[in-house]
């Protein structure tokens, strides 16, 4: 299977930043899983999406184009990484890593409006097959943010934040990226020594090297 190297980032930051005992990356649902809110609870809450996206003022609309269905809507959905943390929460990532900056436009959206897409996907999905009483964790990476689409993802998210408190969403981009993913990775990976964890390895050849310094072995 294929992993990206920001998804095997991903993967290290869940396991040791946040302590997931359990992490899985490229998640998808099976069709064969029983849903804890049935198929037209879900129907109703994603057209209960689509009725404040639309609402007239909003910064969002169009954002469903050419998605009817909630079912439609769920088949597409792939997280890049998701963890159970010991307490029993749920963390997802999705992780973007592009050269010349972010750039999530397709579809007729703009970068902002597919990256929301995205989120509200995951937190339907989320609470389709986790009870309510879970806590849940959303989070969008990118270390690589222009300003103007900084402006705009910030306003997705705190609409996300106003829209549904019960999900902690995270935005994590540019300096924030540096210091709440790759620092706090930086710190740790010198203690790992699972070959599997490509962004971690990859860290440590770059010390074995001399290019960055790791700190303290002790």
């Amino acid at each position: 299977m294929k992993l990206e190297i920001g998804e095997s980032l991903g993967y290290s930051f869940l396991r040791h930043v946040k302590g997931c005992w359990l992490v899985q990356t490229n998640w998808k649902a099976s069709e064969h899983w029983d849903k804890l809110l049935s198929d037209e609870k879900l129907e109703q809450e994603f057209a209960n999406i689509r009725d404040k996206l639309e609402s007239p003022g909003s910064d969002f609309q169009g954002t469903f184009k050419g998605t009817a269905k909630c079912s439609q809507f769920l088949k597409q959905a792939e997280i890049d990484i998701v963890g159970v943390q010991l307490d029993g929460s749920i963390h997802t990532v999705e992780v973007a890593f592009q050269e010349n900056g972010l750039d999530y436009r397709g579809g007729g959206l703009s970068t902002d409006k597919n990256v929301l897409k995205k989120m509200l996907r995951t937190m339907l999905l989320l609470r389709a097959y986790h009870s309510d009483d879970i806590e849940r964790h959303i989070y969008f990476a990118s270390p690589k943010v222009g300003p103007r689409v900084q402006m705009n993802l910030e306003n997705a998210f705190d609409w996300l934040g106003q829209e549904y408190p019960a999900t902690h969403w995270h935005l994590v981009i540019n300096n924030g990226f540096t210091e709440q993913f790759l620092m706090p990775l930086r710190a740790r990976a010198h203690q790992v020594a699972d070959t599997s964890e490509l962004f971690l390895r990859s860290l440590q050849l770059l010390e074995l090297s001399g290019s960055v310094n790791l700190g303290n072995r002790d």
